[in-house]
């Protein structure tokens, strides 16, 4: 395996099947000019994931077309700070203890009414012009909204709250070039400085939505203030894009399948379905990093302390040994929820149930709104990114109800 491999332009459109191939050798690959292993196969993340203490989540490294040494510190990421993602316990397990609550299945519950709002004009808008970008009509504008609200961010600010974003997901993309990366990397800690100013302007204990939890910890000691400020940044990050990345492959899978359009619309409690198959189909984030603490063995390759690892999620979620006819969308799925997208164990993504929610909301409403769903214009592409896998462009033809 050669980091060309990973990042030629046919493999950051469609990387399925170059891992297809790959995993035929093997389920950990060596690249050497990277000094990084990349794990392909289900099982073997399964194990890394069952083994936190083993394999650390702090984020040493990242894959990089451009740099051989693909070293970034979480300095140059950051304020140089490892919470949540990219934390270990025991910090790891007092900060997710303290907005946890915040994204809980009881509490994602609540916020239709929030999600609805965000999305109706949105679809009406799009389904009105009889069609347009979806990815810019809907998928980039409803999870910045919803995120920012529960956090508790002024609406003003919501357009550089995308901004913010896309440059952290940039960052870490592995395509940015060095300019690029640089420049993505300051506006990463304008974010963070803006979060700061948030949190010293919050009231702990009267502010309810997360900003009022993360300033109450910072207010008492349980976090540093740049430890709230780095947690707020990957909240809004990863709120916004894991929500963006499944609105748009789901949204996809429907426009191309009549059958499927006709099934949801006859059994719409069905759409929970198709959003879980859109999550294994196409992961939201394509993979996460891990350090080896200690020599280790994983699927039969010798691995030394401090190996650098990237879990290829979108891979192991098409790993033909667990699901049966893998690239196939399946509403009937034994167990729909085996995947690895949201990752698994203390470091199952706390916005889970919350894109879930968005994404099945988005797409009950703008199958309500129209008789007919096709693709139109240029073909869908897809972002170059080793991290996320989200669609550049998603051109609809809508027939409005």
């Amino acid at each position: 395996m050669t980091t060309a491999d990973v990042f030629s332009a046919e493999a950051l459109q469609d990387p399925y099947p170059l891992f297809e191939r790959l995993r035929g050798a093997g389920d950990v690959h060596y690249l050497a000019d990277q000094q990084m292993y990349v794990v392909l196969g289900f099982d073997a993340i399964r194990t890394v994931l069952a083994d936190p203490q083993t394999y650390s989540s702090n984020l040493v490294a990242v894959l990089s077309a451009v740099s051989g040494s693909a070293t970034v510190s979480v300095a140059q990421a950051g304020a140089g700070v490892d919470v949540l993602a990219t934390a270990d316990p025991p910090a790891h397990t007092a900060q997710r203890a303290l907005v946890m609550s915040r994204f809980s299945p009881r509490a994602v519950a609540e916020t239709t009414e929030l999600i609805d709002a965000a999305v109706a004009p949105a679809v009406t808008g799009l389904v009105a012009s009889g069609g347009g970008d979806w990815m810019a009509a809907v998928a980039h504008r409803v999870p910045v909204r919803v995120i920012g609200e529960l956090i508790g961010l002024p609406r003003a600010d919501h357009a550089r709250l995308t901004a913010w974003s896309d440059a952290a997901i940039d960052l870490v993309s592995g395509v940015a070039s060095p300019e690029r990366a640089g420049k993505a990397a300051l506006s990463v800690l304008e974010f963070a400085q803006y979060l700061g100013e948030r949190l010293d302007q919050a009231r702990p204990g009267a502010d309810t939505g997360v900003l009022g939890s993360v300033a109450a910890a910072v207010t008492s000691g349980t976090l540093t203030r740049d430890q709230g400020a780095m947690l707020l940044v990957q909240l809004v990050t990863a709120g916004a894009e894991s929500t963006t990345s499944l609105l748009g492959t789901a949204v996809r899978l429907l426009a191309r399948d009549e059958h499927l359009q006709a099934t949801l619309r006859a059994e719409p409690d069905r759409i929970a379905a198709l959003v879980e198959e859109a999550v294994r189909v196409e992961s939201p984030f394509r993979g996460h990093f891990r350090v080896t603490t200690a020599p280790t063995r994983l699927a039969g390759i010798k691995l030394e302390s401090g190996a650098r690892l990237m879990l290829m999620w979108g891979a192991s979620n098409r790993d033909p040994r667990i699901f049966e006819d893998p690239e196939r969308v399946d509403l009937d799925r034994a167990q729909p929820k085996l995947h690895h997208s949201f990752g698994r164990g203390i470091h199952f993504c706390l916005g889970a149930h919350l894109a879930r929610k968005e994404t099945t909301q988005a797409v009950r409403a703008l199958l309500e709104a129209t008789t007919t769903i096709a693709l139109s214009g240029p073909e869908p592409a897809y972002v170059p990114s080793l991290i996320v896998r989200r669609l550049a462009h998603l051109n609809l033809a809508l027939t409005p109800a």
